[in-house]
């Protein structure tokens, strides 16, 4: 069983990041490539993790952009938040500061 959990939730982690590269990263769009109910995806996460798929999906996202911004490349904050799936880099970077408590400017100095 936890086999098929680790499967799982890869399988979900490489769905994020191909929609990073599109743009668009929510539940829908990971529920939609597994060909599963929104539903049933944040039941079925919340079951195996404790917390909700809107959360999960976020720290993907937020763990991969710590990464790049730790990168010896130090990409400019815009590509950081296009690489994550982010339109915005102002929302990028308040969300970045929700999730990691610091900016990603500060993140990127610290690395």
């Amino acid at each position: 069983m936890l086999r098929e959990y680790k499967q799982f939730l890869k399988k979900i982690h490489q769905i994020v990041h191909d929609q990073m590269k599109l743009g668009h990263v929510n539940c829908d769009t990971v529920s939609e490539a597994l060909s599963m109910t929104n539903q049933h995806l944040r039941r079925k996460i919340f079951s195996i993790t404790g917390i909700t798929g809107g959360v999960y999906i976020l720290g993907i996202r937020m763990t991969y952009a710590q990464q790049l911004l730790e990168s010896a490349r130090k990409y400019p904050i815009a590509t950081v938040a296009r690489k994550c799936g982010y339109e915005d880099s102002n929302n990028f970077s308040r969300t970045f500061k929700r999730v990691v408590g610091m900016t990603p400017s500060e993140y990127a100095k610290g690395a």
